[in-house]
């Protein structure tokens, strides 16, 4: 088995699963925007060490996002060595806490060997569809919405339909990553947008999701899967700990300014 990464590590691995509208880079950094469109794509993600004193490249995010009317953040371990740096120079307001949690691909498969629903039918894609987007969020997402979810090189979209009414009752999103680091021969699928309508819930359609955007990274040589989730989505949270999932460490977005 591959050596657990560190949480810069796979902070890295985590970018590159998630888009954005348009970015720039300071020093190591990575900033995002999307007009407002999920903290994620909203955010600066420190890759990498910085070239000048951690005061001024904090200074150059908070123009940067100021620019365009946006919230400044950038997203860190929670205790961290960049985290604790930040709330000393006065950055002491959090946003979005969130679990980023990693499993097997194999095992969480074992897992789900049983998982049969009776009365639905899947469909696959490899960019959102208007049937998954018109559940994602409750169908509530913005234009630029379609094309930070559909940024990456290798997308699955999966929907499943009520087979009476034909009406998309879960959805999921899996992007597929190659580590960086190839002497680990890691290759990672991010689970996101794993959503099911409130009156379809209770039926298995998440683990139905879950197990198909699986078998298809299986199929593309994926070993290990990591998604995040809030603390405070307890069926969520439930559901991903049932499946053995693990919480490699917790995020949050510090707010400049």
């Amino acid at each position: 088995m591959a050596d657990t990464p560190t949480a810069d590590a796979l902070i890295a691995t985590a970018a590159a699963g998630w888009g954005y509208a348009e970015s720039a880079r300071v020093d190591g950094w990575h900033l995002r925007a999307a007009d407002g469109f999920t903290h994620r794509a909203n955010s600066a993600w420190p890759l990498g060490p910085l070239a000048r004193p951690l005061p001024q490249a904090v200074a150059a995010v908070g123009e940067w996002y100021a620019q365009r009317a946006l919230p400044a953040l950038i997203q860190v371990a929670v205790g961290s060595e960049l985290d604790v740096a930040l709330v000393e120079l006065g950055y002491g307001r959090a946003d979005a806490l969130a679990l980023r949690q990693t499993a097997r691909v194999a095992d969480v498969l074992d897992t789900l060997l049983s998982v049969a629903p009776i009365g639905v039918k899947e469909t696959f894609a490899d960019e959102p569809t208007d049937d998954w987007l018109s559940l994602y969020r409750d169908g509530g997402v913005p234009p630029v919405a379609r094309r930070v979810l559909g940024s990456g090189d290798t997308l699955r979209y999966a929907t499943v339909y009520d087979a009476d009414t034909g009406a998309p009752v879960a959805i999921g999103r899996a992007a597929l990553i190659t580590d960086p680091d190839t002497d680990h021969g890691r290759r990672w699928v991010g689970l996101s947008a794993v959503e099911t309508a409130p009156l379809a819930r209770r039926r298995g359609l998440a683990k139905l999701v879950i197990d198909a955007l699986l078998e298809w990274a299986d199929e593309q040589g994926a070993t290990d899967a990591f998604l995040e989730v809030t603390p405070t989505n307890e069926p969520a949270v439930a559901l991903y700990a049932a499946l053995g999932f693990t919480t490699h460490h917790k995020y949050h977005c510090r707010v400049i300014g």
